[in-house]
C-alpha cells in the first residue's frame, strides 16, 4: 500500500488534467469501504479514500484507518486518507492521531477572516506532519438550507483574497452543487471554475455531487476541477441494493452474503465514476 497525503495526488492531477476520486466511506463502512479499494486498485485510479466527521463517531477514527490499511494491505496505487468537513480543531487533532494523512477544515460558514486565520492555525499545526489540508471558499449549502435558494457560487474575488493570505494545498469551491440525496442537481455553472481557475493555480475539488449526472463531473474535470468528492449517492445506492439484495437474494439469512452482492454493485458504480474523471490508469504515474 501506497500512503500519501491528498496534495500529492491532487497536484499530479492538476498538472495532467483529469481528477482524484475523493470516495466516502460512510463512517468506514466494510462494503463501502472494500467496493472503494477494489475498484480503484482494478483500474489503477489514485485514491483519496474520506470519512466525514458525523460518521466517524459510531466506528471511531482508528477504525477507519485500521479497515483502509487492512483492505488495502496489497494494493498497488497511492492513496490518502481524508477527513472531511472537520469543524473543530479537535476533530483534526484526533484524524492526526489515527493516522489520517490529509485533513479537510470547513470555517466555511464562517467571515472570510476567521476562514483564513483558522485554517492557517490548522496548517501551522498539521503541515510540519506531511498532512495535507484542504479549506472551502463559500459556503456549499446542505439540502435542509436549500429550500427556496439557489445554490450560491462561490465569489472569485473572496478565493483571490483567501489564497493571498493562506498557503492551502487544495480548496473547495462553490459552482451550484448542494450537499445532500438527489436523483438530479441541474442548472450547475460549469464556466464558473474558469472564473475560479483566473485567480488561483491551487488543486480545486467539487463537494456536493449527489444527482449529477457523470457527463456534467466529466466537463468539470475539462474545466479545472482536480478533486471530486462522492459520499451522499453512494451511500444512497448502498441502502438501496442492501434492500433489493436483501428481498430478492438466496442469501439463506447470511448477511454476508448480501453484502457481498452490495460491494460488487456498487464498484460498478465507482468503476464509472473513476472512468468519468479519467483517473483510470494513472496510479502509477505517481512517485510516491
Amino acid at each position: 500500500m501506497k500512503i500519501c497525503n491528498s496534495k500529492v495526488l491532487a497536484d499530479d492531477a492538476a498538472r495532467k488534467g483529469y481528477a482524484v476520486p475523493a470516495l466516502n466511506t460512510n463512517g468506514a463502512t466494510y462494503d463501502i469501504t472494500r467496493a472503494i479499494i477494489e475498484a480503484a486498485e482494478e483500474l489503477q485510479s489514485p485514491l483519496i479514500i474520506q470519512c466525514y466527521e458525523p460518521n466517524l463517531e459510531y466506528r471511531g477514527y482508528d477504525f477507519f484507518t485500521y479497515l483502509t490499511r487492512y483492505l488495502a494491505s496489497d494494493c498497488t496505487i497511492p492513496i490518502a486518507m481524508q477527513l472531511d468537513h472537520g469543524k473543530s480543531l479537535e476533530s483534526i487533532m484526533r484524524a492526526v492521531k489515527a493516522g489520517f494523512t490529509g485533513v479537510m477544515i470547513d470555517y466555511a460558514g464562517c467571515p472570510l477572516e476567521e476562514n483564513i486565520d483558522g485554517t492557517n492555525l490548522v496548517i501551522n499545526l498539521v503541515r510540519p506532519l506531511g498532512i495535507s489540508v484542504e479549506a472551502e471558499v463559500g459556503n456549499i449549502i446542505k439540502s435542509s438550507e436549500a429550500e427556496g435558494k439557489k445554490a450560491p457560487l462561490t465569489s472569485p474575488d473572496e478565493v483571490k483574497q483567501f489564497v493571498e493570505n493562506v498557503d492551502v494545498d487544495l480548496l473547495a469551491v462553490g459552482i451550484g452543487t448542494t450537499h445532500g440525496i438527489f436523483k438530479e442537481q441541474t442548472g450547475i455553472n460549469v464556466d464558473h471554475i474558469t472564473e475560479i481557475r483566473k485567480v488561483t493555480d491551487v488543486p480545486l475539488v467539487l463537494h456536493g455531487t449527489s444527482g449529477v449526472s457523470l457527463e456534467t463531473i466529466s466537463k468539470c474535470v475539462e474545466k479545472g476541477m482536480s478533486k471530486i468528492n462522492f459520499g451522499e449517492g453512494l451511500r444512497m445506492n448502498y441502502i438501496q441494493y442492501f434492500n433489493e439484495y436483501s428481498n430478492s437474494l438466496n442469501h439463506e439469512f447470511h448477511a454476508w452474503r448480501i453484502m457481498q452482492a452490495c460491494k460488487d454493485h456498487l464498484k460498478k458504480d465507482i468503476k464509472d465514476i473513476i472512468r468519468a474523471l479519467g483517473s483510470d490508469g494513472r496510479a502509477q504515474e505517481i512517485k510516491i
